[in-house]
């Protein structure tokens, strides 16, 4: 059994996109400048790496898929708090390559959203969530074609 914990990487993942809308970063200056002797042992490092690649990569397609979902928030206004849960969650469902289960991530994303925000953030990333989630098969078969349709938005820096 492995000694990691996909949990706390996700709060790191959390803080590295975070911070990746401030500036470009490199993910070992991160993690060496940002409590390394905490997260070492603990964090899922190819899971960190492939979903931060995975998220930048893809913030077009995330940024469109909030905009589908909850169209009354204005994803450049919208606090980073409610947009980085739904990102992660997003992405493990749509693009991680591994199987988690839909439950799962939806409930990491809403603790993430807990911890760094408030009760409002957790409200909203579970209400944007489960309208996803209720159209989940229908966008998992027409996931191309959703991407072929989108603005090409960014929050992070590149």
């Amino acid at each position: 059994m492995s000694n990691f914990s996909r949990s706390r990487t996700r709060k790191f993942l959390y803080q590295m996109l975070y911070a990746s809308t401030f500036s470009k970063i490199d993910i070992e200056s991160f993690r060496e400048s940002f409590f390394s002797w905490v997260f070492e042992s603990n964090l899922d490092e190819e899971y960190l790496k492939n979903m931060y690649d995975l998220i930048i990569k893809n913030e077009s397609f995330l940024i469109n898929l909030i905009q589908k979902y909850a169209p009354k928030f204005d994803i450049e206004n919208m606090d980073l708090s409610y947009v980085l849960p739904i990102f992660i969650c997003s992405t493990e469902i749509f693009l991680y390559s591994e199987e988690i289960p839909t439950k799962v991530s939806l409930n990491e994303a809403i603790e993430i959203s807990k911890i760094y925000w408030d009760d409002s953030s957790r409200k909203t990333v579970n209400w944007v969530l489960n309208n996803i989630l209720n159209d989940l098969e229908e966008l998992k078969t027409k996931l191309n074609d959703f991407k072929e349709n989108w603005n090409e938005k960014t929050l992070f820096k590149k």
